[in-house]
């Protein structure tokens, strides 16, 4: 059924409209004259009622309520409530004796039975000779209330119901109607007024001041009249016509005037008696619309709408009677007939009643006339739940759900349907609502407390004889839901959005929540994924119920997911879940991946939303999220976001996770779980079976991820995870363990079990690069798998002698060249041998490499650095002079602090040095190659020369030439020249020190005379008796000293 647009609430019953009557004898007026509109025939003349004439009141003494005992003279004479205007929480009512009562009211509450407590504040005596006060217009921002009363429109001061000095505001008289521009809200800053005078009208500007603004003369007087913008529609004594100020101000009056249909005329009954028609009607009905009404040719009247320009674009309502009196409030027509029917008519769509009321509160029978007041706001007094019960909306939850998923699977939804659950989740908080601003607060101004459902806009009062009453407008959240329930989702987000324009309704609170989440399921359930996806991330709905919408997602995530009853949500929304159930099956083929694309953006919404500063969902929705989040990448194939998933802050819960990826056979992904949650152990297990081809998956970069893995991120080459996966990538794959064991640092190294690696590396012929690291790190067993190695080099360098050829060659250029220097430069196994036999920091058993390289025959080098180690130093020398490195044994029996000595490797006995080169002067004569030796020796006897006595040429081979003794010649014989100038250079010297000493002397016996010694005389430094001892004399200390002393 649909809904009621409106609500009938009493505001004031039972109004004593004389306060000034009270306790005082009333003297009623005289009889007033006929008013305009009655003298024009648009009303008939007001006669003496009946005894039985329901309107008579009469204001008794100490109370608001009627006397309807008095004497019908009296009760001729009641006073009756003529207009109203409300503002805020502001009630002026005009009267029919000329007065304005001011009135303040509490808050009304919708659908309440107690009428709000009131206050009088004030009555005013308008002093026009008792007329009756025909409307009332409130400006609220300018503080002012128009007032047309016995054809005088008079301005007063909206807060204390002054007159405004005819300075400012002057009084206009003779006017028959009066109308706000309908364009500018009438809490603007400045509006237009329509006057109309007899037959002229007359556009006022209503601000500080009142100002004309354009007159136009007309042809006849006018009875109705409403304005919007440049455009008046109004209805004189025989047409409706529609003006355009514009152009009138342009063009003239007959441009700018469209005559429409003409209006009722004065007939004859059938006793003669003159008829007179009802009053015109004329009201505005959207942006440049109105609507009047006409007469058809039975009893009922016609509301045709048209244009400014005439047209009649939309339905025309059809009226059971013509109203006394009719309303717009958007987009609804409010009609009001003389029997107190009150009809509503919806102009939206096929105009059509949409609501009636009939007598539904006391005194409406008598009801006379609707009004349009500036607004008030009319209170809900509910929270939430009230609000809701009133829609059937109502979040708590009466364990009626063995009805709501009968026939279904109750495992999907919950385990716990039967559990006696009352949620008490509410939309907005139950704590009472905010009272309404004061008197000062101008037309409800302050809307920090608006919400949907507790508070509702009220500008339409019926009025009574002496009573008023609101059609106030259902709650927005109520008005919203019928709107979503019929599928209409675009119309009611868009009340939703209007509802937040302005008021401090936020997007979090529960009842727009709950609108955008029914808006959602609507959309859902029509497969408007795209529009759901929007409507979900504003309400904010829980990612936990739309899982249950994906039955498979729902039992992959377990016991992660609180039941489905225990997730607070309106029967409503709850009871559209159950309808779709599963979501992918209502959904085409070509709509499955949709339905999982909103899933996926729907949870990353979620997690995004939940690193906040205040999270729209419950803590345990995070590990939901995450975990389900993790298992929709992978299935759609989101490399890239899954992995920026798992490897950055998330609460993916790793058991439920993996236990769903390795049984989807997607062993990567979760290979990555397992590693990002720390346990690298099972993640690493996973990589190993996909490279042993136990299982397969496309995604895994093989060996190159694998190794790029294990050394980077698998830790800095110390861990036992490193150590594992390398005696593994042994077994699996020698030549990838080799990048391995280059990042291994010295320390990993030096703990490795060396002879489980060697003796899976022996099978395939690999040990040899394992070793020489080993080695390099200072393994514990470094001399063992040294010893192994060197002979292993020895067994190679054996099978080739090019080395020894090469090195030939070079010597014959440079005797200086040593065999370890010429092969230094080589990448081969007999350069490698060479380097470890001659580094001092090799250690390995000697003697069983010295045997193994004795047995190769052919290394002689080797041989003796082996020799030079163990201390064997001579046979060093003749092995390596056997083997032509004549540098090395040179330096080894000669240089032994030469940087490339072999005599560093062991500690060698002192020795002659002439001793040395004589022997090795021996082995280079013995040498084969007479060239050679004869070269050898020279080089001996030049640069050991003085080391040699010239006797050794006798020793030397008679054929060789006197080149090869010739610099040894040269070398003593410049000794023997050099030996006989430097002894008489020195019987020289002598001679001439003699000489000199003897010239002293006698120059000091002149210059002082004998010296005279005492018999006690001793020396100036040890102090000892001269006696008859040789002793010198120093002149300038006058010191005589012992020769042996000075």
């Amino acid at each position: 059924m649909e809904e009621e647009p409106y609500i009938v609430q009493t505001l004031v019953q039972g109004l004593a409209l004389d306060e000034s009557s009270r306790g005082k004898s009333v003297e009623w007026p005289k009889p007033r004259r006929q008013s305009l509109s009655q003298r024009l025939g648009f009303q008939a003349t007001e006669r003496i009622q009946s005894d039985n004439d329901d309107t008579a009141s009469q204001a008794s003494e100490g109370a608001d309520s009627v006397d309807r005992s008095s004497s019908p003279a009296l009760r001729a004479r009641a006073i009756r409530v003529e207009c109203v205007e409300m503002c805020g929480t502001n009630v002026y009512v005009g009267t029919s004796h000329g007065h304005i009562v001011q009135y303040t009211i509490n808050v009304p509450e919708l659908t309440s039975d107690k009428e709000p407590e009131r206050v009088c504040v004030q009555s005013v005596d308008l002093k026009l000779g008792g007329k009756r006060v025909e409307q009332l217009i409130a400006l609220p921002m300018l503080n002012r209330l128009v007032v047309l009363c016995g054809s005088t429109l008079v301005f007063y001061t909206l807060s204390d119901l002054r007159v405004v000095s005819s300075n400012s505001a002057p009084t206009i008289k003779g006017v028959s109607c009066v109308a706000c521009d309908e364009r500018v809200d009438r809490t603007s800053n400045g509006v237009l007024l329509c006057v109309a005078r007899m037959r002229e009208i007359s556009v006022y500007f209503v601000g500080a001041d009142v100002r004309l603004e354009q007159q136009v003369m007309i042809e006849y007087s006018v009875a109705s009249l409403c304005m919007y913008g440049n455009y008046v529609c109004l209805a004189d004594t025989q047409t409706y016509k529609v003006l355009d100020l514009a152009r009138i101000r342009s063009s003239g009056l007959d441009q700018g005037q469209l005559e429409l249909l003409p209006t009722q005329q004065p007939r004859r009954d059938e006793s003669g008696r003159v008829v007179r028609p009802p009053r015109p009607r004329t009201l505005v009905v959207g942006p440049n619309e109105f609507m009047f009404l006409t007469a058809s040719g039975d009893d009922t009247t016609l509301g045709v709408i048209v244009t400014a320009r005439g047209e009649a674009l939309r339905g025309t309502l059809q009226f059971p009677a013509y109203p006394v009196s009719i309303v717009y409030d958007e987009p609804h027509v409010i009609a009001v007939f003389a029997t107190g029917r009150i009809d509503v008519y919806d102009t939206r769509s096929e105009p059509r009643v949409v609501q009636s009321v009939v007598g539904d509160v006391p005194d409406l029978m008598r009801v006379r006339r609707a009004c349009v007041c500036a607004g008030g706001w009319v209170s809900t007094r509910v929270g939430r739940r009230e609000a809701i019960d009133a829609s059937d909306l109502r979040v708590f939850e009466p364990n009626r759900l063995h009805e709501a998923v009968s026939g279904r699977d109750r495992a999907m939804w919950t385990e716990a349907v039967d559990e006696e659950v009352e949620w008490r989740r509410e939309l907005v908080d139950e704590a009472e609502p905010p009272v309404w601003p004061g008197p000062d607060r101008q037309n409800g101004l302050d809307r920090k407390t608006a919400s949907l459902s507790r508070w509702t806009d009220a500008n339409i009062v019926v009025l009574g004889s002496d009573s008023l009453h609101i059609l106030a407008p259902q709650p927005q959240l109520i008005h919203i839901d019928a709107l979503l329930h019929q599928q209409h989702v675009k119309e009611a987000v868009s009340l939703v959005d209007a509802a937040l324009k302005g008021t401090t309704i936020s997007m979090q609170s529960d009842e727009v929540e709950y609108c955008m989440q029914m808006a959602g399921m609507v959309c859902l359930k029509n497969m408007q994924l795209d529009e759901a996806l929007l409507y979900f991330q504003r309400g904010h709905m829980d990612p936990r119920a739309l899982l249950y919408l994906y039955p498979s997602h729902a039992e992959y995530a377990g016991p992660l997911l609180v039941p489905f009853a225990h997730i607070a949500m309106a029967p409503t929304l709850r009871q559209l879940f159950y309808e779709i159930g599963d979501l992918q099956s209502i959904a085409s083929p070509e709509q499955q991946s949709q339905t999982e694309d909103l899933l996926e953006q729907y949870l990353e919404f979620c997690r995004t939303q939940m690193n906040t500063n205040e999270p729209p969902y419950a803590s345990d929705a995070v590990p939901v999220i995450d975990t389900v989040l993790a298992r929709v990448y992978a299935d759609n194939m989101r490399h890239a976001k899954f992995s920026a998933l798992v490897q950055g802050p998330n609460s993916v819960v790793g058991d439920i996770a993996c236990a769903y990826l390795e049984s989807a056979h997607k062993y990567y992904s979760c290979s990555l779980v397992y590693m990002a949650q720390g346990d690298v152990r099972s993640g690493l297990d996973l990589w190993r079976r996909l490279l042993e081809g136990e299982v397969s998956d496309e995604r895994f970069g093989g060996m190159a991820e694998y190794l790029e893995y294990i050394l980077g991120d698998l830790g800095d080459g110390v861990g036992h995870g490193l150590v594992d996966e390398y005696y593994w990538l042994v077994r699996h794959d020698v030549e990838a363990s080799r990048h391995i064991l280059a990042c291994l640092t010295d320390d990993t190294v030096a703990v490795l079990d060396a002879d489980r690696v060697v003796g899976d590396m022996q099978a395939v012929g690999a040990q040899r690069e394992f070793i020489e690291r080993l080695i390099a790190a200072n393994h514990t067993r470094a001399p063992h798998f040294t010893t192994i190695l060197l002979t292993a080099y020895v067994a190679e360098a054996a099978q080739s002698t090019d080395a020894e050829s090469g090195f030939q060659s070079a010597q014959a250029r440079d005797l200086g060249l040593t065999f370890q220097s010429y092969v230094a430069s080589e990448h081969s196994s007999r350069a490698r041998l060479v380097e470890m036999l001659g580094a001092q920091r090799s250690v390995f058993d000697a003697p069983k490499v010295l045997a193994c390289i004795e047995d190769a025959g052919n290394l002689g080098v080797e041989r003796a650095m082996v020799l030079a180690r163990l201390g064997r130093r001579d046979e060093a020398v003749e092995a390596l002079v056997k083997a032509g490195d004549y540098a090395a044994a040179e330096m080894l029996l000669l240089r032994p602090m030469a940087r490339e000595s072999l005599a560093r490797l062991a500690k060698q006995d002192a020795s002659d040095k002439a001793t040395d080169v004589a022997r090795l002067l021996h082995l280079y004569v013995s040498v084969v190659d007479d060239d050679m030796a004869a070269r050898l020796v020279s080089r001996l006897l030049d640069t050991y020369s003085e080391h040699i006595s010239a006797s050794t040429i006798e020793e030397l081979p008679e054929h060789w030439m006197l080149g090869v003794v010739e610099p040894f010649v040269r070398h003593k014989l410049s000794d023997l020249a050099q030996s006989e100038r430097a002894s008489s250079v020195q019987r020289s010297v002598a001679i001439a020190h003699e000489q000199n000493a003897r010239m002293q002397c006698a120059g000091d016996l002149i210059n002082h005379g004998p010296v005279v010694l005492g018999v006690a005389q001793t020396c100036g430094v040890c102090r000892k008796l001269l006696g008859s001892s040789a002793f010198v004399y120093e002149p300038q200390s006058k010191q005589v000293k012992h020769i042996s002393c000075a």
